[in-house]
């Protein structure tokens, strides 16, 4: 048997699993009854100079979303992965990357004064501002569906925030355009992954997290389709001394596979530092990294082999 459109399995497969949540909660004649503190359908969004969203959440079922409380962080995670086995909500957003669309603007309209920002030169790459502060977002934009669990935090007050929760589940993701050293190439690309994300305010501490899992395939053949591994960690705490390595502290890794071999093809490491100012209840931050490309990533039109390998990272923001 021939399949079509094989590009398409894997939404396929998502809304199946939806539907087959969906049903198998309306089907049961004993059903829970939505509690007062069940939701509903709800609209988040987030603006941020790196990652602005906003996702429409539907729930598959009569149960109210779990509250996290007092639990630890592991204990968080152990729970969100019983519930996912069962989803509970469908969820669709849309996201942008402010900062890296703002650079591939600029170098497409501005050459001269993107090149303005070159500092010097290290092994023979270039050193650009631009690029470190724009550098590890592949895509300017794009659009998702998650199907899985949730978890809401509240802090001692009894309020939550919109942001104030985590999730657990598959993830799909689509979009049309690719970077690449902050030129737009065109490529009709999707994603599949497995993902644990959240964020936890509480009254002195913020801590966000992300580990995933995934495989994404690209419509453009002069770009390598990849299997890929990443984490990410961030801490902010307003009680803690600067000193205490373990708060206060930024870890991003990300390492991607040619999924036909599984040949090394990126590998990136962002170490940062966030400073709470605690009078002001906002924090400054700097992440410093690099990135590593391997030559077999693009073929085609999109080999060159006199292109940088690596590429600094440098991202300052602030965090309320």
């Amino acid at each position: 048997m021939t399949i079509k459109y094989p590009h398409l399995l894997p939404i396929a497969l998502l809304c199946l699993m939806a539907a087959n949540a969906l049903a198998s909660d309306t089907a049961t004649p004993h059903a829970p009854e939505a509690t007062p503190g069940q939701a509903g359908p709800e609209i988040f969004w987030e603006l941020d100079p790196y990652y602005s969203n906003i996702s429409l959440q539907l729930p598959l079922t009569g149960q109210a979303v779990s509250e996290g409380g007092t639990l630890s962080e592991v204990e968080v995670y152990q729970q969100l992965f019983r519930e996912s086995l069962r989803p509970r909500l469908f969820m669709l957003e849309a996201s942008v990357y402010p900062l890296p669309a703002a650079g591939t603007w600029l170098k497409r309209n501005h050459p001269g004064t993107y090149d303005n920002f070159e500092i010097g030169e290290i092994s023979g790459n270039t050193l650009n501002i631009i690029d470190g502060i724009t550098a590890g977002f592949q895509e300017p934009w794009a659009v998702s569906a998650f199907i899985g669990s949730a978890m809401r935090f509240n802090r001692s007050d009894g309020k939550g925030g919109d942001s104030n929760r985590g999730y657990m589940g598959y993830l799909l993701s689509y979009g049309a355009k690719h970077i690449h050293n902050n030129v737009l190439i065109d490529d009709d690309w999707w994603e599949l992954e497995w993902k644990l994300k959240g964020e936890r305010n509480q009254d002195e501490e913020q801590l966000s997290w992300s580990f995933r899992l995934g495989i994404r395939e690209h419509g453009n053949p002069d770009i390598r389709d990849v299997a890929y591994v990443g984490l990410r960690r961030n801490n902010i705490s307003y009680r803690s001394g600067l000193l205490q390595l373990l708060n206060n502290t930024n870890l991003e890794l990300l390492t991607e596979l040619d999924r036909r071999g599984l040949g090394f093809l990126r590998q990136e490491v962002t170490l940062g530092r966030n400073f709470p100012l605690r009078n002001h209840r906002f924090a400054l931050t700097l992440d410093l990294g690099f990135i590593y490309e391997s030559e077999d990533k693009y073929s085609g039109a999109l080999a060159d082999p006199t292109a940088d390998n690596f590429t600094l990272i440098f991202r300052p923001n602030v965090k309320f």
